[in-house]
């Protein structure tokens, strides 16, 4: 009898991601939505936004400006998911912080053709909108 291989994880309605991989591919599934940010227990923010850009990048921030949510996966540790009311509500977990996310079903939203990612191309940035200011103004 041949010895029997790992599988890889199934979830169904509930469990909790480590993987990058797998927290890219649940948090794909929103778009409109709204978000409470705690810090050690303590709501920071709260608010509605549509999720525009996912990314994995050790050196860039997730944030929420104008009701869009630029959310990096490399700010959290691990993303827990479960079903409430009928309804997938998603908390990223990180050094003593939580972004839980709750699909808002009821906003009008972008219809994204299935197998399309809502990544923005890094053209997109323009390198006319970054300034350098490190010269030492002598006047």
């Amino acid at each position: 009898m041949e010895p029997r291989k790992n599988l890889a994880p199934c979830f169904i309605g509930s469990g909790t991601l480590v993987n990058p991989r797998d927290i890219i591919r649940a948090l794909e599934t929103l778009e409109a939505l709204d978000y409470t940010y705690e810090v050690d227990g303590q709501t920071i923010a709260q608010g509605a936004a549509t999720l525009v850009k996912l990314s994995y990048d050790i050196d860039a921030a997730t944030m929420i400006v104008n009701g869009c949510l630029f959310l990096n996966a490399a700010s959290f540790t691990y993303l827990d998911f479960t079903t409430e009311d009928e309804q997938c509500v998603m908390r990223l977990f990180g050094d003593g912080s939580t972004l839980t996310l709750r699909a808002d079903k009821e906003r009008d939203v972008v219809e994204v053709p299935r197998g399309q990612l809502r990544l923005l191309e890094e053209a997109a940035f323009d390198a006319s909108f970054v300034l350098s200011d490190d010269e030492d103004d002598e006047d």
